[in-house]
C-alpha cells in the first residue's frame, strides 16, 4: 500500500476529499484536457464525484488509485495522478491529468516522478507501466522524463497508444 501522502517541493498529492469537485471539473469537463481521456469530458460536477468516489474505493480495495494534486503554496487543486489496474496487460498503469492553467509549469512530470517512485517502493507489483495515445506527444515526454522506456503499441478503446514500462530496481 502507498504512503500518502506524496509530497514534492510544490506539490501535494492526497486521496480526493469533498470539495475537489469544482477543481476537479476544470479537469475532467474540459474537452482539450480529455482529448485522449477515451469517454471524454464529463458533463457536470456529479460526474466528477463518482469518479472521486470510485477512486476512494479503489485505495481501499487495492492500495492505490488517482489521487488529487495540490499546490502545496496555496493548496489549489490543480488535477489528479496517480494508479489504476490496466486490464488489457494487467499491469498497474500511472496516469495523470492536469488543468489547462496547470500545464507548462512541470507538475505532470514532477507528480508522475513521485508517483512513480512511491509506487516503485510501495507497491509488489514486477513493474509499473505507463500508456498514452500515440498522438499524446506531452504525455509521452512526461514518461519519458521520469525514466521510463518504450515498450512497444497497444490498441486499447479502438485507437494506437505507446506502451512505456519501468521496473523495480533489482
Amino acid at each position: 500500500m502507498l504512503s500518502l501522502p506524496i509530497v514534492t517541493p510544490r506539490l501535494r498529492i492526497r486521496p480526493f476529499l469533498p470539495g475537489d469537485e469544482g477543481p476537479m471539473m476544470d479537469v475532467y469537463g474540459d474537452a482539450d484536457v480529455m482529448r485522449y481521456i477515451p469517454d471524454g469530458p464529463l458533463s457536470d460536477e456529479e460526474a466528477v464525484r463518482r469518479i472521486m468516489d470510485e477512486q476512494l474505493v479503489a485505495q481501499t480495495a487495492r492500495g492505490y488509485a488517482y489521487y488529487a494534486v495540490e499546490l502545496v503554496a496555496d493548496g489549489s487543486v490543480v488535477g489528479d495522478a496517480g494508479f489504476g489496474f490496466f486490464e488489457p496487460t494487467g499491469d498497474v498503469e500511472l496516469g495523470y491529468t492536469f488543468a489547462r492553467r496547470a500545464w507548462g509549469w512541470g507538475y505532470a512530470t514532477e507528480a508522475a516522478a513521485a508517483c512513480l517512485a512511491a509506487g516503485l517502493a510501495g507497491l509488489d507489483v514486477p513493474r509499473l507501466i505507463a500508456v498514452a495515445d500515440v498522438e499524446n506527444v506531452a504525455s509521452h515526454r512526461v514518461a519519458e522524463r521520469i525514466g521510463m522506456r518504450r515498450d512497444g503499441e497497444i490498441d486499447v478503446h479502438d485507437r494506437r497508444h505507446v506502451l512505456f514500462v519501468s521496473e523495480p530496481a533489482a
